[in-house]
């Protein structure tokens, strides 16, 4: 609701939130990928950016991929546009398209978004071509735009928007949906995308990258590269026009890293289990369907993606069995405070560090996190076992003053129980804490 209000007074005019896209970019981060996603409600600056939209990324801006935008240079680009290239025809446009949008006639909306990106392309490739020659001229860009890559952003931008027409065509001889990896369907694209590289490099290339956002998988882009070159060689692919597909693959698997860790160092562990498999899939699917050469590019850093994992995930790993212990260790009754209580916000944390344990079990191979899932799990598993036998016998006997105490505990070493040694242990343990809860009572009573 509260992206559409924005979008809506974006599109009327007004001014009264400061940087309304540094907010709509916020709110589309902490939207999960499987919520609903709202209606959008058109406004002139999406409808000029149409174009640009199948290789848009969110992605931190100091990273950069080749035929790619982060979505964060968007808001700058526009200004830029509105306030230096095209000041007076953007004016004109803004006020035609608002006012066609409003009578819900895209057609014309379209056709004044046509006309602005013409203008645009002739006055920034002006621009470039100024810039390519004058330094001082460079650092203007850099700062007008003031992203941390300003001179390659408004570059890929200048290129997509200047190949539309090309872009355009080649996506409508792909298939919508690619979901079959027979040799007819491959063929098609393969044939496809040679006719974009006869005709211009670039346009080759924001093929390949359309080919991979209608793939169930981005890492399903390799094979129409071994298809095409006919070997599933890596030196083989890399001498071919198709070798941009692999650093493609790459280039995303490696954002899908960066995403991973963040969402783990936010606490969001359900997306970052999603995305430890997808990164997963892909190295796996990248080692399966391609032979590479050690020592190569590619394998090299194949290899530093398995490895940067490890180490973004190692130290944070090790810490669990502390926490744990830290929450179900038994201090006797006459050395606990008044009032003890089990901190429920930390029991949460770590039942989902838990979960991401056990989802790094699965995926460790790959990954290269084989000895650290290892060696915490049976300290775990150890420190479980015994830790929830040592809080049962403490409920069968303990002072009615920390008995919620100690439930608390139990609670807590179900909970974690559940993640790494199976809800049938944490169902058996339950039943015991009820029993040990209930003897105590009847004890207390006699």
């Amino acid at each position: 609701m509260l992206m559409a209000e924005v979008e809506r007074g974006i599109q009327n005019g007004h001014d009264h939130l400061p940087q309304p896209d540094l907010l709509l970019n916020h709110l589309r981060e902490v939207l999960r990928d499987d919520d609903p996603v709202p209606d959008r409600a058109g406004n002139p600056a999406r409808l000029f950016f149409v174009p640009v939209e199948p290789f848009i990324i969110d992605d931190e801006p100091d990273f950069g991929q080749e035929c790619r935008l982060a979505r964060a240079s968007l808001g700058p680009i526009w200004e830029w546009i509105t306030g230096d290239i095209a000041p007076q025809d953007s004016k004109t446009y803004i006020a035609e398209v608002s006012r066609h949008l409003a009578a819900k006639d895209t057609a014309k909306a379209e056709l004044a978004a046509r006309t602005l990106q013409d203008a645009v392309v002739r006055k920034l490739g002006e621009a470039l071509e100024a810039a390519g020659k004058d330094d001082k001229a460079r650092r203007r860009i850099a700062f007008r735009i003031g992203t941390p890559r300003a001179q390659d952003d408004v570059h890929e931008f200048y290129g997509i928007l200047k190949l539309r027409d090309g872009i355009a065509t080649v996506g409508s001889r792909l298939p919508s949906r690619i979901r079959s990896f027979t040799g007819d369907q491959l063929d098609q694209i393969v044939a496809v995308l040679d006719n974009a590289q006869a005709r211009d490099k670039a346009l080759f290339r924001y093929g390949l990258v359309l080919t991979m956002n209608r793939m169930p998988a981005p890492w399903q882009l390799v094979r129409i590269a071994i298809r095409a070159v006919q070997s599933d060689k890596a030196d083989r692919i890399a001498e071919s026009p198709y070798g941009f597909a692999v650093t493609i693959v790459l280039g995303d698997i490696e954002r899908t890293v960066r995403d991973l860790v963040r969402d783990f160092r936010r606490g969001q562990m359900t997306r970052a289990v999603e995305r430890l498999k997808e990164v997963h899939e892909a190295v796996r699917g990248l080692r399966s369907e391609i032979n590479m050469v050690s020592g190569s590019g590619p394998a090299r850093q194949l290899a530093a993606v398995r490895a940067g994992v490890a180490d973004a995930f190692k130290s944070e790993l090790e810490t669990i069995p502390g926490r744990v212990r830290r929450i179900i260790r038994i201090v006797p009754g006459k050395h606990l405070p008044r009032g003890s209580t089990v901190d429920a916000a930390e029991v949460t944390e770590i039942e989902g560090l838990l979960t991401f344990l056990s989802a790094c079990k699965i995926v460790a191979s790959e990954l290269a996190l084989n000895e650290i899932t290892l060696r915490v799990l049976s300290e775990l598993q150890s420190q479980l076992d015994n830790g929830s036998r040592s809080i049962l016998d403490v409920l069968r006997a303990c002072d009615p003053n920390e008995l919620s105490y100690r439930k608390a505990q139990m609670d807590a070493a179900t909970r974690f129980c559940a993640k790494i040694l199976g809800d049938e242990y944490a169902v058996l343990l339950t039943r015991a804490a009820e029993v040990a809860v209930n003897s105590e009572r009847k004890a207390a009573k006699a």
